[in-house]
């Protein structure tokens, strides 16, 4: 009978989840009191949580709401990009383009300013940072690309008329 019992129990195995305690702006830098632990079952949480010792220091790549977990997509590395990348910002004329815009997308950065039309700058940069949308102004987007790619965005980039097509990874 006592077995019976104890199998209506529920299960109150728990594991650590490390989650930001509040809303965090895109770009900010992870401190103790921007981070909190929750107790939850096995196997609730998402793949690639970072625990709080590995969170703090790293830079958020995009907005993140109070109770979200940190887990390696939603942070950039503890130098801001991984390998050799640099991060690249890119000013975008339409926020609207950026609806469903993910970190982490790959995309293509073409020119729309050229005299003879729209032409691609930098192929497969990874999205690294999204701005906080705020309607009808510019946003900018932070990408991961070479040196290189970064100085043909800033040469392109004076001019204006950017637009980015997201790619297959």
């Amino acid at each position: 009978m006592l077995t019976a019992l104890k199998s209506l129990q529920p299960d109150t195995e728990t594991v650590p989840l490390t989650v930001v305690a509040h809303d965090v702006a895109s770009g900010r830098v992870l401190t103790d009191q921007d981070l909190t632990t929750v107790d939850v079952t096995p196997g609730v949480g998402p793949d690639h949580v970072l625990e709080v010792d590995e969170a703090v220091g790293r830079r958020v790549a995009g907005p993140m709401r109070g109770g979200e977990a940190v887990t390696d997509r939603r942070v950039l590395s503890p130098r801001g990009l991984d390998g050799d990348d640099v991060l690249s910002m890119v000013r975008v004329d339409d926020p609207a383009s950026l609806i469903g815009l993910q970190v982490g997308d790959r995309v293509d950065v073409v020119s729309t300013a050229g005299e003879h039309g729209a032409a691609v700058v930098v192929k497969q940069a990874t999205v690294a940072t999204l701005p906080i949308a705020e309607e009808g102004s510019a946003a900018t987007v932070g990408l991961s690309t070479s040196a290189d790619n970064a100085l043909a965005l800033a040469d392109v980039a004076v001019d204006g008329g950017l637009r980015l097509i997201v790619t297959g990874s």
